[in-house]
């Protein structure tokens, strides 16, 4: 790495001469000093800038250097901040993380909306499992009034998958314990809803929901389906059941946003699924009341519609539409394959049973399949039910190969063979070269074959992986340890030059006191003391963490002009840690948090290692601190933030 010991001269006589910043002063608003300033001002991370010093000017980052130089940009007004000698980072990106939609499953967002409250379930075997689902919703149903919600998720899919498999629970059953009550059991691969579930989506959506969404039929109410059903009923059926509701979904959600600008990340990417998700950013958003920037991808066609090709043939270009708080980055399918047991994979299976568990769609015409072969609809092999993927997948390719529409993010394929069907099928309609200009993304990459990184490398594609230790039990036990080596291949990756970065480390399904949790079970491969996947294939150092999280997530999100490292031009997304990143043990790292976060030169977190300040939510109280022990005019916030009520904040927009 090399360190920076002056403001290149072009910089300086810009600065002095007021020619970069017409009609402003040549002086800083802001200027951290005395920091281990990590800039990620390289791609290389044996080349990025260690400085001491930054300066700020509105929401972007003016210059960087020296505590010398840039102090020499502070005037009577500029506000300095001594950083005393902490760590300084960009803003962290997390490029997969449904905070939209997890919010509502926060204690507090509970406790705002009891209505919201999903019950898990487990067991030792299916038959075990089912009883314990049936009595959860029996209870559920003598403690709420008719008409409410009764939602029960059923952990670990190794042993919910065969109840729905196996017809152990269908609608009828449900139908016999709550018929009053719109309910549904779900795992990660699959959900069933009762008759009257199937009629509050009906009714809320407009239309019956299509044919193809059952693996068998409506009679079973069984379908291969799990996110839009959770997703799509806590926030639009629930959430939107009444405007006081609604207000109150918003307002959780803005405080799951505001705790993780708490632990330094300043921007998130999901698709939105649902529209209660789209319309509660939007309106904070409009209100400016964003506490991190969000990425999204338009998905919201794929539930409950038949109108798959004919709606997105009709959308145009969403890439870049926005604001600098939230701004779109396209179209996508959402999700090609399940999670856990239900992915769709190319692994060879110890029997006959672990296949039928996988979720693969039908192939698009024509392009030949790893992962298919001998497969076939007849046996079970092929999900049928998820051919509506199949259908959106080809759409969004014919349209990227007219120029109809100009990006397709991410999608989550957790299993190599949904990657495969991915990439094979861009492939089939346009050029390498075309698909580049695309920055196609992939989400979680449990399982990604040699094949598919040389594809990326040709195609320039993105990983998008997240840390868990699921795959690796899926792999051991239902395919065989020779298999872990495709278990998030991230070095591999990185040595074919493909662009991999991580993602969900930020405050998500769970709460984090660190952005930095993830990274150590990266660096180490160990989760909980056991190893995932293969040791090989570790995050190689710090500095390439600090990359992942930074420079290199601001890529498959187009936002590398403006986010991702500490340069000149773009936003003060900044956090100042409490210690020293570059000499923390690695097994120590998720000791560190954000003590300051700055999102466009504000701050939207502050605790009282630096200035005796506290600006700060509690997760565990919901309620928040302002201690202002030294005067500053940076605060994001300096009371309770109030956000208007929906479309009441609207008006004279």
């Amino acid at each position: 790495m090399k360190r920076l010991n002056n403001i290149t001269i072009t910089l300086l006589l810009l600065l002095l001469s007021g020619q970069s910043y017409a009609g402003k002063a040549p002086y800083a608003d802001t200027v951290i000093i005395n920091g281990q300033v990590i800039t990620a001002d390289s791609n290389d991370p044996n080349q990025i800038t260690i400085a001491e010093a930054v300066a700020i000017q509105g929401d972007k980052i003016m210059a960087v250097g020296s505590n010398t130089e840039i102090q020499a940009l502070i005037a009577d007004w500029t506000e300095v901040i001594d950083a005393k000698g902490l760590s300084v980072t960009p803003g962290y990106i997390d490029t997969h993380n449904h905070i939209y939609e997890t919010s509502t499953g926060f204690p507090w967002v509970v406790n705002y909306i009891p209505d919201l409250l999903e019950v898990r379930v487990g067991g030792a075997n299916p038959e075990e499992m089912a009883q314990n689902a049936l009595n959860a919703i029996r209870a559920r149903a003598s403690q709420i009034p008719e008409g409410k919600w009764i939602r029960i998720n059923m952990r670990p899919p190794q042993i919910a998958v065969p109840i729905m498999n196996g017809n152990i629970l269908n609608r009828a059953r449900l139908d016999e314990v709550a018929p009053n009550h719109p309910t549904y059991v779900t795992t990660r691969g699959g959900t069933i809803l009762n008759t009257k579930a199937q009629q509050e989506f009906a009714h809320y959506y407009g239309n019956e929901l299509p044919d193809d969404y059952w693996m068998v039929d409506a009679d079973r109410g069984w379908s291969g389906e799990y996110t839009d059903f959770g997703r799509c009923s806590s926030l639009d059926l629930i959430g939107m059941q009444d405007q006081e509701t609604y207000n109150k979904y918003i307002q959780g959600y803005f405080e799951v946003m505001q705790a993780n600008a708490q632990i330094g990340v300043t921007t998130y990417k999901s698709h939105i699924q649902c529209e209660a998700g789209f319309s509660a950013t939007n309106h904070m958003d409009r209100n400016d009341m964003m506490p991190i920037r969000m990425a999204w991808d338009h998905r919201w066609l794929q539930p409950f519609s038949n109108s798959i090709k004919e709606s997105y043939r009709r959308i145009g270009d969403f890439l870049g539409h926005g604001s600098d708080m939230f701004f779109s980055t396209g179209s996508s399918v959402g999700g090609i394959d399940a999670g856990g047991v239900g992915w769709c994979t190319a692994m060879v299976a110890k029997n006959e049973e672990i296949k039928k568990r996988e979720q693969c769609p039908p192939a698009p015409e024509g392009v030949e399949l790893n992962a298919w072969k001998g497969r076939s609809v007849e046996d079970g092999s092929i999900a049928v039910n998820r051919g509506r993927r199949t259908e959106h997948l080809v759409t969004l390719a014919e349209l990227a190969a007219e120029g109809r529409i100009s990006n397709i993010p991410g999608w989550h394929s957790a299993g190599d063979g949904a990657t495969e069907i991915m990439m094979k099928t861009y492939r089939a309609h346009m050029s390498d070269e075309r698909i580049r200009m695309l920055r196609t993304t992939s989400d979680h990459c449990h399982s990604v074959t040699p094949e598919e990184i040389e594809i990326a490398t040709r195609t320039g594609h993105t990983f998008s992986c997240d840390a868990t230790e699921v795959p690796t039990q899926v792999i051991k036990e239902g395919y065989g340890e020779e298999y872990l080596t495709w278990n998030a291949p991230v070095a591999s990756m990185m040595n074919a030059g493909v662009n991999a970065v991580i993602s969900q480390f930020g405050i998500e399904s769970e709460l984090r006191e660190s952005a930095f949790e993830d990274g150590v079970m990266w660096m180490t491969r160990k989760i909980n003391g056991e190893t995932w996947g293969v040791p090989e294939e570790a995050i190689p150092d710090r500095m390439t963490l600090m990359l992942m999280m930074t420079r290199r997530a601001a890529y498959p999100i187009w936002k590398e002009n403006a986010l991702g490292s500490i340069e000149p031009g773009k936003f003060a997304d900044i956090v100042i840690l409490s210690g020293d990143y570059m000499s923390t043990p690695v097994e120590d790292l998720d000791q560190l948090t954000s003590v300051l976060t700055l999102i466009g030169g504000k701050v939207a977190h502050e605790m009282p290692a630096l200035r005796g300040n506290t600006l700060h939510f509690s997760t565990d109280t919901a309620e928040w601190t302002f201690d202002m022990q030294t005067p500053t005019e940076l605060w994001r916030w300096t009371e309770p933030p109030q956000i208007p009520p929906f479309l009441n904040g609207a008006n004279g927009y």
